[in-house]
């Protein structure tokens, strides 16, 4: 099996085919931090021989390939050994397919021996995640959580902002400098709500544009109010565009979690999306929580982007979770049985191909062996809420 090329330089090299949506995203912002080194082919023959000279770690080919057809040019270069450790990723345009493929191209695509498949158009982000995963590259959110609590430190008279909050601990500005190691009291404000004295270490401080920057540890477990403050500033990150808002959740939905300052942050917004990648476990009362909220947004419309693990099963579960919003992309468990590890994939619903009653996963590789990937649940639960579209 072949045993797949890797960014160990910290340059991935790709070779792409002349695709008009792959050049926009290329362009995007987050994926120029990975330092992409890439070529382009105008047609099969050009592809492959790009391929044959650059041996690029990714090969991003559109099954309407000019000159052939990237299925066609999938299987020369899996059936050449030169080629063959090269992860090839079929580019499938689903506004020409219906918004869904069916078996039978699902079929093709493992025939010509694919080793991931995106469906276009794609979110920049999320095509961002396939090739830092694919490139063995660090993978960076483009974001950070945005906070807006002051922070009091008594003993050392100054006041500042907290910048990043963490499970461990926060990040901070501050006017003047705390020397590192000290144990000492903070009290942090948000809306006239006020937390009691909280113990934090100083972890470490550098001087800023506007002060100093710290980090503050936690000294065993905060108080309960404060732990809740900064659960809620926590929770979410908002961005607006000439298109819509974005939000971006975080942590975990428990019968702590309150929604009210991002349902009052949402008020006139008619069209949402939400990454869910960072949601990693939802109680029965974070269930509760996250329908009534969704129930509260009348008039506008949803779509829900890098649906985690642990949303999407509980969507599958519970349809009110989706609220009757659109799933443009979903983590899905998959299993090597000869590496014995777990590979979690990002996929757009349009890949999941029906028979009849079933829901069929496309059928991937493993990008450390290069064998087949096992879908590792039952298709037919796992994408339930995909079944009455």
């Amino acid at each position: 099996m072949a045993c797949y090329h890797r960014a160990v330089d910290g340059i991935c090299r790709l070779v792409t085919s002349n695709n008009v949506d792959v050049f926009r995203l290329l362009g995007a912002q987050a994926v120029g931090r990975l330092g992409l080194e890439y070529a382009i082919a105008a047609d099969q023959d050009e592809l492959i021989a790009l391929v044959q000279t650059r041996l690029p770690q990714i090969a991003l080919i559109d099954v309407e390939l000019a000159g052939g057809s990237g299925y066609a040019a999938c299987r020369a270069l899996k059936a050449d050994a030169a080629t063959a450790r090269t992860h090839v990723v079929l580019l499938l345009d689903l506004r020409r397919a219906g918004g869904r493929l069916d078996k039978a191209a699902l079929d093709e695509v493992a025939a010509a021996g694919a080793d991931d498949v995106m469906a276009l158009p794609i979110h920049p982000d999320d095509f961002y995640y396939h090739l830092a995963r694919l490139s063995g590259l660090a993978f960076r959110q483009g974001r950070r959580i945005g906070v807006t609590l002051e922070i009091a430190v008594p003993s050392h008279g100054g006041r500042g902002q907290v910048v990043n909050v963490s499970a461990g601990g926060v990040g901070v500005r501050v006017p003047g400098q705390l020397a590192v190691g000290d144990e000492v009291a903070v009290r942090f404000e948000q809306g006239g709500v006020q937390s009691p004295d909280t113990k934090v270490v100083v972890a470490w401080c550098r001087p800023s544009e506007d002060g100093y920057a710290a980090g503050l540890r936690f000294e065993g477990d905060p108080p309960m109010k404060t732990r809740l403050l900064l659960e809620q500033v926590a929770l979410f990150d908002i961005s607006s565009t000439d298109t819509g808002t974005s939000v971006s959740l975080h942590g975990d939905f428990t019968e702590m979690t309150r929604f009210d300052a991002l349902t009052a942050r949402l008020a006139g917004v008619t069209d949402l999306e939400f990454d869910l990648a960072a949601v990693r476990y939802l109680s029965s009362a974070g269930v509760r929580a996250w329908c009534h909220f969704l129930g509260q947004l009348q008039g506008v419309t949803v779509r829900f982007r890098h649906c985690s693990i642990a949303f999407a099963t509980q969507a599958a579960m519970v349809p009110l979770v989706l609220g009757g919003g659109e799933v443009l992309s979903l983590e899905a468990p998959y299993l090597c049985e000869t590496c014995d590890r777990d590979d979690l994939r990002l996929l757009e619903p349009g890949l999941i191909a029906r028979d009849g009653d079933r829901l069929i996963p496309p059928r991937l590789h493993c990008g450390t062996c290069g064998g087949e990937l096992i879908f590792d649940d039952v298709p037919d639960r796992y994408f339930a809420f995909l079944r009455d579209e």
